[in-house]
């Protein structure tokens, strides 16, 4: 009786084979949008790409300005790569591409603040993530971001007043309308105010607040309408 061969599991591509398939697919893109990087015109072509906007725009121009020699050709291409990924969502390859590509160029802050919110969300790496925030702060002090985000992770460890802190920094940078970001950090704020002592004013105040920047805020009504009862509200 012969014996059947077993057959052989297909194996799982490695995370490094997986990465260059993608690479080969964001190139493609790259091509298809018949983007041709030289060595007198990757620097518009970076900032067209990654922060066509301002204020963003200005100071991925500054970085660029500070750190030229170090940069070129083949770091624009890896920007036009992540912003790819970026652009699909692909949180996995956000993370590996800087890790694999960006990180060896000299730090540049307003990347790393949009990086970390992957890192800190879908890796769940806090203290990376916090650390790349700390060294944005330190390198964009107007920005209000990074003030955010490490207000809503002291939030999360149950630290309300170090939370409030973060927030106020970042209410007194985030823009009148920066509606996403307004309306986030007013509802925080009310949110870490209520659990640190109970002010319903106060909460209700900022909460009002997060609701006039952007009205259709489901867990901003909700939260109202809780604060506004009778009955002392229990978030958890």
């Amino acid at each position: 009786m012969t014996k059947r061969k077993r057959r052989k599991r297909p194996r799982k591509p490695s995370a490094l084979v997986e990465y260059r398939q993608m690479i080969r697919q964001a190139d493609q893109i790259i091509s298809y949008n018949r983007v041709k990087l030289r060595s007198d015109n990757w620097q518009e072509i970076a900032l067209d790409w990654f922060t066509p906007d301002e204020p963003e725009r200005s100071e991925l121009g500054r970085y660029i300005a500070a750190n030229e020699e170090h940069l070129g050709v083949s770091w624009a291409r890896e920007i036009l790569r992540l912003e790819i990924f970026v652009q699909a969502n692909d949180h996995a390859q956000i993370i590996d591409h800087y890790d694999r590509a960006l990180s060896h160029y000299p730090r540049c802050a307003l990347i790393e603040m949009w990086v970390a919110d992957h890192i800190f969300r879908h890796a769940a790496d806090f203290w990376r993530a916090r650390r790349m925030y700390r060294y944005a702060i330190d390198s964009l002090p107007d920005y209000p971001k990074p003030y955010y985000e490490l207000g809503f992770m002291s939030y999360l460890l149950g630290d309300y007043g170090g939370a409030l802190d973060y927030f106020d920094q970042a209410t007194e940078r985030v823009a009148d309308d920066d509606v996403e970001m307004g309306s986030r950090i007013f509802y925080n704020r009310g949110i870490a105010r209520y659990l640190l002592d109970g002010d319903k004013t106060t909460a209700i105040a900022d909460v009002q607040e997060a609701l006039k920047r952007k009205p259709n805020y489901p867990q901003a009504r909700e939260a109202l309408h809780n604060l506004q009862g009778k009955v002392r509200w229990k978030i958890w």
